[in-house]
């Protein structure tokens, strides 16, 4: 019911954005339809964990590439996102001296939404590989496994404070949410953008 809902709401959003295309006056010169953004900054893991939890670190980085198809005069935009969060890491002395690091490359499609020319929100989701690496000092073998996540959403704010014809500059607040481990986390994030 509710994904029934939300496609009322996305296909609403589609015709009003072709309406405003087309009232709106074309400027001169050629549109370019694609963009690409990356960016980097600080996150924070929200410590679900029940062993070891004051072991966690959580301040962490994370990473995100956005490839998006922006029609000219509308407001929403369709494209596909991926990047690289480094959920956690675990120093845990106790019962041998190993670290843990967890980290989601995720494969999302996402729709982005503009409010004004500076302020824009996007909606993500999709899959995502979670990887979980043991690096044990007291042992020689070490422990890496990794799975899918097969329903991972994220949701950005973003201000862009530069845009130019080709070039622009933004910074986004992202919240990532992994359904395999319940694994959430923050990031905000300085984008740069490209358009093609």
């Amino acid at each position: 019911m509710r994904i029934h809902k939300l496609s009322i709401v996305f296909f609403i959003c589609l015709i009003a954005s072709r309406s405003m295309a087309q009232t709106e006056q074309k400027p001169p010169g050629k549109y370019r339809h694609f963009a690409v953004y990356a960016g980097v900054g600080p996150s924070y893991f929200f410590n679900n964990l029940t062993v070891g939890q004051n072991y966690v670190s959580p301040f962490q980085y994370a990473f995100s590439a956005r490839f998006m198809w922006e029609p000219r005069g509308s407001f929403v935009s369709l494209g596909f996102e991926t990047g690289y969060y480094r959920l956690y890491t675990v120093n845990a002395p106790q019962p041998i001296n190993a670290k843990v690091i967890n980290s989601s490359i995720p494969i999302q499609f996402v729709v982005s939404m503009k409010f004004s020319h500076k302020v824009y929100a996007d909606w993500s989701m999709g899959q995502s590989i979670q990887y979980n690496k043991v690096v044990a000092t007291d042992n020689p073998n070490n422990f890496n496994n990794h799975v899918t996540s097969l329903a991972d959403f994220s949701a950005t704010v973003g201000y862009r404070f530069i845009q130019k014809e080709r070039i622009s500059y933004a910074a986004e607040f992202k919240g990532y949410l992994s359904s395999a481990y319940a694994n959430g986390t923050i990031a905000l994030l300085f984008i740069v953008g490209y358009r093609l």
